[in-house]
């Protein structure tokens, strides 16, 4: 391997929750960090030890963590088509009371409204802004085209792969070749927003205000579109071979992968239920 660390960033709603597990099982936990959204300062603030025990970094973070680790690190990441990944964040929003943007929708804010009215900097080429290095710390409406130049360029040098969550079996496998795992990347669809509409079927005026707050991710978007299946074209034969692996094993482990997940669920409620109650 070319790489003594992996790190997966994150980018919200673009199934990178179902990536998470995938990766765990095989590092120790021991070896493995997550930073959980919002918390990236935390982590530079991590004791030397601890930078150096970290074999698997993950979570929601800025490009640029590398230089806290020892060795050499590959980065991977899933991008998403814009404009459904803004409506999935608003529909996401609308079942979670805690967000701090639900009282909005709840409110009845459409989702032209809610993609123009600069609210977050998630819905204002939030994957640019992440992997050019950035986060919150640009205004809504204030990125310029040299995030995504930057962008580009922290991708062309760091990234293994670069996937597409519409694509999200061959990317997975991808990662598999370029990073040299010798183990099928199986897994379970987690954190997926239900009842939303798909691009396609989304209002011409939402689309168009998508559209006009996420320029960048646009064009991010067909840019590395076109750099995966490049990619993707030298593996093909490889590629399919190992897609079929993987659909194998997913139809022998998602039973019991879901039966496991929803006992975890029971227990966790039990667990919850008791602390409630003072039992």
């Amino acid at each position: 391997m070319d790489y003594d660390n992996l790190i997966f960033l994150h980018i919200p709603k673009a199934a990178g929750s179902t990536l998470h597990p995938v990766l765990e099982r095989h590092y120790s936990k021991r070896t493995r960090h997550t930073i959980q959204p919002g918390r990236a300062d935390d982590f530079k603030c991590l004791a030397p030890d601890e930078y150096r025990r970290i074999r698997l970094l993950k979570g929601h973070m800025p490009f640029g963590m590398h230089e806290y680790l020892s060795g050499r690190s590959r980065y991977v990441t899933l991008l998403r088509h814009p404009a459904e990944r803004v409506v999935s964040h608003y529909y996401y929003v609308k079942r979670r009371p805690e967000h701090q943007l639900y009282a909005l929708v709840r409110d009845g804010i459409s989702l032209a409204d809610y993609a123009s009215a600069g609210l977050s900097g998630e819905l204002d080429n939030g994957q640019v802004r992440l992997l050019s290095g950035h986060d919150q710390d640009i205004p809504p409406g204030q990125c310029t085209r040299d995030l995504l130049d930057t962008a580009k360029s922290n991708i062309e040098q760091h990234f293994a792969v670069v996937g597409l969550t519409e694509r999200f079996d061959e990317s997975i496998v991808l990662m598999a070749i370029e990073l040299g795992w010798n183990w099928i990347p199986y897994y379970l669809s987690r954190n997926v927003t239900q009842d939303k509409p798909v691009a396609k079927q989304i209002d011409p005026d939402a689309l168009k205000a998508i559209q006009q707050a996420n320029p960048l991710d646009f064009e991010l978007y067909e840019w590395a579109s076109r750099r995966f299946q490049d990619q993707f074209d030298q593996h093909k034969p490889d590629v399919a071979e190992r897609l079929a692996r993987l659909d194998r094993a997913n139809r022998l482990y998602r039973p019991w992968g879901s039966l496991a997940e929803t006992l975890k669920r029971g227990i966790k409620s039990r667990l919850a239920t008791r602390r409630g109650s003072g039992a």
